[in-house]
């Protein structure tokens, strides 16, 4: 009987390994020998997947922002929006050493934006369903959909920042998800009525 494989699974092997490259050497410092080597799989069988490094690379970005997204329906409550919203804008927050790897690779895909246009307009596109979900979330509260926009450009500007913060260890994650946290209560607080 021949053996079933997992064509999805192997992809995200790949891509895994594609991050830890990128975690130690940067984007600029992806080959699909770093890869291979790093998967522990040929040249290849990457090559069969991603037919360029170009490819890899994206779909490594893709595949980022579509396991936040599971992870984030995965907590999202729909019965209580300010929870949603804390689990919306806390989780980018390293918290672990698997997520401090996953935010920093992130931020290598962030550099990379300034002079690769396909990055740019993702990562514009994934910032801008963020927003568009805080502001849904913070509608659901009572906020008119003019304030929940504006508060929810402040609120993705702050778990940004936050996120940096802990990733360069200026802050640590107790504190940067306390302070959005904090954040979204006053937003709750401060504008409904």
């Amino acid at each position: 009987m021949p053996k079933v494989v997992d064509h999805a699974e192997r992809r995200r092997e790949i891509v895994w390994a594609l991050w830890a490259v990128i975690h130690k050497r940067g984007i600029d410092g992806v080959t699909f020998q770093a890869v291979a080597a790093e998967s522990g799989v040929s040249i290849g069988r990457i090559q069969h997947y991603f037919e360029s490094k170009q490819h890899l690379i994206r779909s490594g970005a893709q595949e980022m922002v579509a396991g936040a997204e599971q992870v984030y329906r995965r907590r999202e409550s729909s019965d209580d929006p300010r929870s949603a919203l804390v689990a919306l804008l806390t989780q980018p927050v390293p918290t672990d050493a698997s997520s401090r790897i996953g935010a920093s690779v992130w931020y290598a895909y962030l550099a990379k934006a300034t002079n690769d246009p396909w990055i740019r307009s993702f990562l514009a596109e994934a910032s801008r369903g963020t927003v568009s979900e805080a502001e849904r979330l913070l509608c659901r509260v009572g906020l008119s959909e003019r304030a929940a926009h504006d508060e929810a450009e402040r609120l993705v500007a702050l778990s940004n920042g936050a996120t940096q913060s802990v990733l360069v260890t200026a802050m640590d994650a107790d504190a940067a998800t306390d302070l959005v946290s904090h954040e979204i209560d006053r937003s709750i607080e401060g504008r409904i009525g």
